[in-house]
């Protein structure tokens, strides 16, 4: 009855097919034992992975060996690996938990792409969706949190979802399946493991029915979930801009939200940042002064008049240089060319944001190329008086991830005549009395 039950939701998941390849998660346990007998039983094509963590001494190799034994009388072909999981999560500051977790799931996708898997099956069943979402539940969590496991998550597939531990330990029984009994599962040191052995249990005496009604439950906040995450694309395809890398958030717009915390939280989350960071900004949204930037391990979020930005954080690997005459070699970024051209009557010296014209002899060699400083300053063209570049950027509205990219082109006594790819340098223009012009070019 149940390998029926777990065919048809096979094909109602669209977890898998009879032409696909399967990689089993073996543990030798009694879940996973179960599904390798399901599995063979409905004549899918399959092969198992056996990690042996080194974590219960002599158990854990008689683990391996059980799973050996089974895919071999089988013919079933097995892939095993060993790890030394108390190590790694030392070196990663990890728990042993998380630290079996992340070695198993790297292998098992290593084996996928390297072998050509179609999948990952895993013996998940109910209880341990129940487990999770209590977990995420008492840890804090979002509504993907509360929906918890899924079936199907990208390569990873869970045929026995549905099922709950009774009915597969009655399978095996009734069966006969062997299976190797994990004594790690009855020490409520571990969180899991408590919840499993004490607290969930006194759920089901409130309701027998407890891990019946949980799956329906599931099955709501799935759907809860699909809807949320509906609005939230909608409202990110109202609120975002993305120009030259930089994603521009819409306070005006983000304000304007149902939900402004959670609609901004799930905008800037996949980037890194907490939900502790989202609320602060939300609620001190209108006093955050422009420049103000927060962090997380792989981006900045800046406030900056009306958006907030974020940008990658990379390092700035720019290094000044110099070019001693018109021979420049275009090595460096951003490339230049620089010629002499005649003046003449009908000459064109219209300029743009890569193509600059100034008078040759007021121009002195060596130039440099180099990022802007505290108090720099010059003459914009077309203005008589100086102005300092930070200034120049506020009246052009240049936020301070973009001013952080402006490159200017100084002469040797550190003048500005270009600030490149914005404007020229008036101190330095063609005139009527300009006998020869340097055209320079941003290529």
């Amino acid at each position: 009855m149940l390998t029926k039950k777990v065919s048809e939701y096979i094909k109602k998941e669209h977890l898998f097919t009879e032409d696909d390849d399967i990689l089993l998660a073996l543990s030798g346990g009694c879940d996973s034992a179960a599904l390798f007998h399901i599995l063979k039983t409905l004549k899918y094509k399959f092969s198992v992975a056996h990690c042996n963590f080194k974590l219960r001494g002599k158990d854990s190799d008689k683990d391996e060996e059980f799973v050996k034994k089974l895919a071999e009388q089988n013919k079933i072909k097995i892939y095993t690996a060993s790890f030394d999981t108390e190590e790694f999560a030392r070196k990663n500051k990890l728990s042993v938990e998380d630290a079996a977790r992340k070695l198993r799931y790297n292998w098992f996708e290593e084996l996928r792409i390297n072998q050509k898997f179609s999948c990952i099956a895993t013996a998940h069943h109910l209880n341990d969706r129940i487990e999770t979402f209590f977990i995420n539940f008492t840890k804090g969590t979002g509504i993907k949190g509360m929906r918890s496991i899924l079936p199907k998550n990208n390569n990873i597939v869970r045929p026995l979802l549905f099922v709950s531990k009774n009915e597969i330990q009655s399978f095996c029984a009734e069966k006969k399946i062997k299976y190797r009994t994990d004594k790690s599962n009855f020490d409520n040191y571990f969180l899991r493991n408590n919840l499993r052995n004490n607290i969930l249990p006194a759920f089901k005496k409130i309701n027998p029915k407890f891990e019946e009604t949980m799956s329906k439950n599931f099955s709501i906040l799935t759907d809860i979930e699909k809807i949320y995450r509906a609005y939230i694309n909608l409202k990110k395809s109202e609120i975002l801009n993305i120009k030259n890398k930089l994603i521009f958030i819409d306070t005006e717009k983000l304000l304007q939200t149902d939900a402004p915390n959670t609609v901004l939280f799930e905008i800037i989350r996949p980037y890194g940042f907490n939900s502790s960071q989202s609320s602060h900004i939300i609620l001190n949204i209108n006093t955050i002064q422009t420049g103000k930037l927060f962090y997380s391990n792989t981006h900045r979020l800046l406030k900056d008049r009306k958006y907030l930005i974020m940008e990658k954080t990379e390092e700035d690997d720019f290094k000044s240089f110099q070019i001693s005459d018109l021979q420049h070699n275009n090595e460096y970024n951003p490339k230049l060319s620089l010629k002499i051209i005649e003046k003449t009557e009908n000459i064109n010296l219209t300029a743009n944001k890569n193509t600059v014209f100034f008078d040759t002899d007021k121009v002195k060699f060596p130039l440099t190329v180099r990022k802007t400083r505290n108090a720099d300053f010059f003459v914009p063209f077309g203005m008589k008086g100086k102005k300092l570049l930070s200034d120049f950027f506020t009246d052009l509205k240049i936020n301070l991830f973009e001013r952080e990219k402006v490159l200017l082109l100084v002469t040797s006594k550190n003048e500005i005549i270009w600030v490149i790819g914005y404007r020229a340098d008036n101190r330095f223009r063609v005139t009527d009395k300009t006998k020869k012009i340097l055209k320079i070019e941003r290529l």
